[in-house]
């Protein structure tokens, strides 16, 4: 079954975000490449039009400027349609009135939307889509998988071929693997999975024979860890088979965030696939912890996979 059959990406009109256009586009096209018999998949262009706030003031001023506003949605979003190609997917556009999150978030559940791409910023008269704002509130409570394309992202998404996907061991951080594989199953990149592990800071050369015994047993239980996390991912590795499919352990004692988004850099990913919540130790990777740190961080698009908890 192909796992994103609608994908949608909300425009503001801006070419930030129209650049989650391409991406999808790739996607889409690719999706409907491996589609079977009677799927189809379809890319879904969403402008919001926001209310006029002067419905006290003058009910039909404010029927009028709606109208307005959604003919001009419309006429920018079918322009868009007709610059995607998105091979034998469907492209379709659609205008709504409403607060743009809400909106978006409503349109997903509503349609079956499996995949949403959008800007973390873009314009919409004189506000903006900035993060903490629509595209936080899209990824919070959106029904599927969201991938974020933040404006200040220096890797454009597929460029490299090369996606990142964060797991700390838990079922919950494992729910972003299947989306992952399945997106560079279409698109031929390669996945690498990253174990991030707790080391130790440097200790001083000049120590206690008590200190020194402390820094071995620190040393001991980080190969330990170290080693349990490589069986962990040689297990997962194992079960699928996959000649784009790699894995990594990664020790470090700062920011668990840091290091993800540094190892990202690094290794020109273009793509970190992470779900929005799973276990490190006795913490949690939630919004607000690891997920959003490595959002708001990384050089490259992030996408999100919601637990049915978060």
């Amino acid at each position: 079954m192909t796992p994103f059959r609608t994908i949608l990406v909300p425009l503001d009109g801006s070419p930030l975000s129209e650049k989650a256009l391409s991406p999808a586009a790739r996607i889409a096209a690719s999706m409907a490449q491996q589609a079977g018999a009677g799927e189809a998949v379809k890319l879904v262009l969403l402008r919001v039009v926001s209310p006029v706030a002067l419905v006290a003031a003058d009910p039909m001023l404010y029927d009028e400027l709606t109208r307005m506003g959604s003919d001009e949605a419309q006429a920018y979003v079918n322009t868009a349609r007709e610059s995607v190609d998105a091979g034998g997917a469907t492209v379709e556009s659609s205008v709504i009135v409403g607060s743009p999150a809400d909106a978006i978030v409503h349109y997903a559940a509503e349609n079956g939307v499996d995949l949403i791409l959008m800007s973390s910023h873009g314009r919409t008269g004189s506000s903006r889509w900035v993060y903490g704002s629509v595209a936080e509130k899209v990824l919070h409570h959106a029904p599927c998988a969201t991938v974020i394309i933040r404006a200040h992202v220096a890797v454009e998404m597929f460029q490299n071929r090369k996606m990142l996907v964060p797991l700390d061991g838990s079922p919950l951080a494992e729910r972003a693997l299947e989306p992952a594989l399945a997106i560079s199953r279409a698109v031929q990149s390669d996945v690498t999975l990253l174990r991030v592990v707790s080391g130790r800071e440097p200790l001083p050369e000049s120590m206690t024979p008590a200190g020194a015994k402390v820094a071995a047993a620190l040393d001991e239980a980080a190969a330990r860890d170290r080693a349990e996390a490589e069986t962990y991912l040689q297990g997962l590795f194992t079960d699928r088979p996959n000649q784009h499919l790699f894995f990594d352990v990664l020790t470090t004692a700062g920011d668990i965030a840091d290091a993800i988004v540094s190892y990202a850099d690094a290794h020109s990913v273009d793509l970190i696939v992470m779900s929005s919540h799973g276990r490190s130790g006795i913490g949690r990777w939630l919004h607000g912890s690891v997920a959003e740190k490595v959002l708001r961080g990384a050089e490259c698009a992030t996408m999100i996979v919601r637990s049915p908890q978060s």
